[in-house]
């Protein structure tokens, strides 16, 4: 009869500890909201990209070009552009061949040594949140690509990205979005 309630006592533990930990990741952004071509994107690393363009915005730090997303102050719209381009970093990450992003790679390590930099530590923790290795992930790193892709691909390289957007596995959940066609769209 012991064994029995131990077996009782540590499966409730085993729940109890399974739902908070849930809790835990859930209320802290920590699930996957999409993958691409077998990579996850986490509704936290879309939160904390949408909070940067905001942020960046509201300093005139960027252009106008976002002046009518921030006017019409949706957050639903400033989410989906965030998704949006994470999606689209990642498709051509994965899309493109390894030489391309090992070129990428070097041209952000050779081009700018984020490291040694003493004020960029600052403002990039006063702007961004984020330590020099994120923003090198996030920012650096897919514009270098972008270029070098671009470069490469000439005249071809709209027609390489829809094609690979299209050829993409893209899996949305969690979200009032859907991947449709090469493109996210409202569900």
């Amino acid at each position: 009869m012991k064994s029995h309630h131990v077996g009782v006592l540590v499966l409730t533990l085993v729940f109890l500890v399974g739902g908070l930990l849930s809790y835990t990741f859930v209320q802290n952004g920590y699930f996957p909201v999409a993958s691409i071509n077998g990579n996850l994107i986490s509704q936290r690393t879309v939160k904390e990209n949408a909070d940067v363009s905001r942020r960046l915005y509201n300093q005139g730090l960027i252009g106008s070009e976002m002046d009518e997303l921030f006017k019409r102050g949706s957050e639903k719209e400033l989410l989906k552009n965030s998704l949006e381009g994470l999606i689209i970093n990642e498709i051509m990450k994965s899309s493109a061949t390894n030489d391309q992003v090992k070129k990428a790679q070097k041209e952000v390590a050779t081009t700018f040594d984020y490291k040694a930099e003493t004020n960029l530590s600052s403002v990039l923790k006063n702007v961004y949140k984020w330590d020099a290795d994120k923003f090198k992930e996030r920012i650096l790193e897919p514009q270098a690509l972008l270029q070098i892709v671009s470069q490469e691909k000439g005249k071809d390289f709209d027609n390489w990205l829809k094609s690979a957007r299209l050829k993409a596995n893209v899996k949305v959940w969690f979200s009032p979005y859907k991947w449709e066609e090469g493109e996210l769209k409202d569900r």
